[in-house]
């Protein structure tokens, strides 16, 4: 069987219109669930609204199934759950719902600053919590820890074990082990406490029940745009065309020779799947065995994003690793380096390279594989320019644009 998916038309999906059936006139009711500590900012009051109904129809299903709630007993945790805290435990919710083994999702300012998924069954949740603390400690101080299953007693210990020098600002889990709470309010009067349920319920995967739910995004100008819940159709690598080919004008072929190891294939759909809901476009994000190496996100050029991205990463193997550096000379001297973070691993991009320098770039630090949707005029030079690297790179065919 000869190799090569023809993918040369993939570029026409960014010209063409998708309009959808959208009412002109729409009517959506809210019902309150309760009134925030502040909103984005201590000077903005806010209140958090759930959906009830759209256009006539029951929406309200989804956040009665996960009943995102503030659950510190003693009533500290700086009073309680602001807007932000709230977007952070969501958006993080927003990342687990993916992930069936342990993981660990550490948000800040709405994006992933901290991840694992369990690698290997040896691993236990508090491993897996430190994996994705260290992945960027520095970023991670204040963060939003959310986990996909029951805090534990020793997972617990591992949140608080270097307070105060590392704090954590925000604990969410779908439920706590006995004794648990009592621990963490004693320990710090100022870490906010949240639970929520059925991460299972929120929609993934094209042909998901979406319970009627749209996206709304607000702009500044009075207007509020529509669209469908972002659904992704990939949901394995069965759905990933490994072998891409694009025919260029000239009549020739450019087709991927390699197909991605069993781990990068894991690594590969992790990384895809925290572009989609934890990286703002231009979004960049870089996966090692399960752990987050670094998130390029909300970048106005795309070699750009791929370029903070390996400096971030290699700057975060250097203050794991005690070496010193010059945090203003980029990632200079990442030789010294016992474990060079971006060997072996893989990188998701949100939107197609416009030019094969990112690919370079990727290829030249150890990156191994890369998924992105293709769709670029010159997708065959990037192919070209992965093949002579020894890069795998399947394409997924949709973008995952997160413009917030």
């Amino acid at each position: 069987m000869s190799r090569g998916t023809d993918i040369t038309r993939a570029k026409r999906a960014y010209r063409q219109r998708n309009e959808g059936a959208f009412p002109d006139e729409l009517t959506v009711t809210f019902r309150k669930e309760d009134d925030l500590k502040y909103g984005e900012n201590p000077n903005q009051q806010a209140a958090l609204y759930a959906v009830d109904m759209i256009a006539g129809q029951q929406a309200h299903q989804m956040a009665s199934l996960t009943n995102l709630r503030s659950v510190r007993s003693d009533g500290r945790g700086k009073g309680g759950l602001s807007l932000t805290n709230l977007m952070d435990i969501a958006r993080g919710m927003d990342n687990l719902k993916y992930f069936s083994p342990p993981t660990v999702v550490i948000m800040k300012h709405n994006v992933v600053a901290g991840f694992a998924c369990q690698n290997e069954s040896s691993q236990s949740l508090s491993d897996v919590y430190r994996l994705a603390r260290d992945a960027d400690r520095r970023s991670n101080f204040g963060g939003a820890v959310i986990l996909n299953r029951t805090l534990d007693s020793d997972t617990t210990e591992a949140l608080l074990e270097l307070y105060p020098r590392h704090i954590v600002d925000v604990i969410a889990a779908p439920d706590f082990e006995e004794g648990v709470m009592a621990r963490v309010e004693a320990a710090s009067r100022n870490i906010r406490i949240a639970t929520f349920s059925h991460l299972d319920a929120l929609p993934k995967f094209k042909g998901d029940e979406t319970h009627g739910l749209f996206s709304f995004k607000e702009m500044p100008t009075g207007r509020i745009a529509l669209q469908d819940l972002y659904l992704t159709s990939i949901r394995g690598v069965e759905d990933l065309i490994l072998d891409p080919m694009i025919i260029d004008k000239e009549g020739h072929s450019h087709i991927m020779q390699r197909d991605p190891s069993a781990q990068e294939v894991k690594d590969l759909l992790a990384a895809w799947y925290l572009n989609i809901a934890g990286a703002r476009s231009n979004g960049v994000v870089l996966v090692r065995e399960g752990v987050l190496v670094a998130n390029g996100s909300g970048q106005v050029e795309r070699v750009g994003a791929v370029e903070q991205a390996i400096v971030k990463g290699i700057q975060k193997a250097f203050d794991r690793e005690g070496v010193a550096y010059d945090p203003l000379m980029g990632m200079a001297g990442f030789e010294q380096l016992n474990d060079n973070p971006m060997d072996g691993a893989v990188c998701s991009s949100d939107a197609f390279f416009p030019f094969p320098d990112s690919v370079e770039r990727l290829g030249r630090v150890g990156v191994k594989a890369i998924i992105q949707p293709y769709g670029s005029v010159r997708d065959g030079m990037v192919i070209d320019a992965a093949n002579e690297l020894g890069i795998a790179m399947p394409a997924t065919l949709e973008r995952c644009f997160g413009h917030f």
